[in-house]
């Protein structure tokens, strides 16, 4: 079967095409549907409602729209070549989503279930009996699953308990024209974009640049979470707010940076879209080992032990701006060609759909 006759309804947190994303996992299935409909895949997009967090609560009642994604599926139901391909949060969310795949299992669509984020195993740990019943019925319903880390793969079967072989499918950065590593000189940037909250680590983030001399400038983007603002940002020396950075916005300043510090605890880390970008740019990452951090960094950069401080994160930026810039930016650009590549990723995704479609 050719791509062009392939039709995906693609379910799930979306970011609007060409907009800044409001965070990772609406960066990369942006990122995915972009990259299958320049392979010739027809995607049909069903985002998840945008909630106004300035309501609180109450703003979540805009979810209440998915409950109608099942009867959004009635029109496909003798069509060929459809694959339902959804990506589920693991919280009150799963709910919704369980409904519309038992909808497409009823009309004989198949379903590709699309496991991202770090949360999974912790929800499974965490969340109540009923909440784990639904989950191993929506994974025991899917004609195929997807897996952001290979540490997901066995769980599935010895913790979930569904006997079903996944595919891994990491998160992505278009490799195609990686650009030249020709930073700035005499100076050094260090850049967080993504949502500024204190689980990300913004105050080690600050802490940190307190503790480098007047070479180091770190630059900061993207919306803020609670208790954050752009007051407490413009309080520090040497610290720069960029604001809320639409695509191509990023691509240029991400050219003038050499580090990217993500000093994260937030318990759902996945593998996170802002450091595999930063470092297809050639940004070296001075990370957290949380989530899955370590696996996209690999042998690159520095992964920091949970509860490390701003002095900490300091000493090892100032180190590595003392080794050889350029080759450290080199090997971080071949750690994502090799293993976030996007064109390599969206080749396998669409053969999975060809053995469902």
């Amino acid at each position: 079967m050719e791509n062009r006759k392939l039709k995906i309804l693609y379910f799930g947190p979306i970011a609007p095409k060409g907009k800044p994303s409001a965070g990772g996992f609406e960066s990369a299935n942006r990122k995915n549907i972009d990259a299958l409909q320049r392979q010739g895949v027809e995607v049909v997009e069903f985002p998840n409602p945008v909630i106004n967090r300035k309501l609180g609560p109450v703003g979540k009642l805009a979810y209440v729209q998915m409950l109608l994604a099942p009867v959004k599926l009635w029109r496909y139901r003798h069509a060929r070549g459809v694959v339902l391909h959804t990506t589920p949060l693991y919280t009150h969310l799963l709910y919704p989503t369980l409904c519309t795949v038992r909808a497409a299992r009823l009309l004989h669509i198949p379903v590709l279930l699309d496991l991202r984020a770090g949360a999974l195993l912790r929800c499974w740990e965490r969340k109540t009996c009923v909440f784990r019943r639904h989950l191993k019925e929506l994974v025991g319903k899917a004609d195929a699953v997807t897996v952001e880390s290979r540490t997901y793969i066995e769980p599935i079967k010895t913790v979930i308990g569904v006997d079903t072989v996944a595919t891994y499918l990491p998160n992505v950065a278009d490799c195609r024209q990686l650009p030249p590593v020709d930073k700035p000189r005499g100076h050094y940037n260090i850049f967080y974009f993504g949502r500024v909250t204190q689980s990300k680590g913004i105050a080690v983030m600050l802490q940190a640049i307190a503790q480098l001399d007047c070479r180091f400038t770190l630059y900061i983007a993207g919306p803020f979470g609670p208790s954050c603002n752009r007051d407490m940002l413009e309080r520090c020396p040497r610290v720069k707010y960029l604001g809320f950075l639409s695509p191509h916005q990023l691509q240029d300043y991400l050219k003038m940076m050499h580090f990217f510090i993500f000093p994260t605890s937030h318990p759902g880390e996945g593998q996170s879209n802002s450091l595999i970008e930063a470092m297809a740019h050639g940004l070296i990452p001075v990370v957290s080992n949380q989530g899955f951090n370590a696996e996209v960094v690999g042998d690159t950069g520095r992964v920091l032990p949970q509860g490390s401080t701003g002095r900490d994160y300091a000493l090892a930026i100032k180190t590595l701006a003392d080794g050889d810039l350029g080759k450290q930016a080199w090997r971080c650009q071949q750690q994502i060609a090799q293993c976030h590549n996007l064109d390599l990723e969206i080749s396998k995704l669409i053969a999975v759909y060809h053995t469902l479609a």
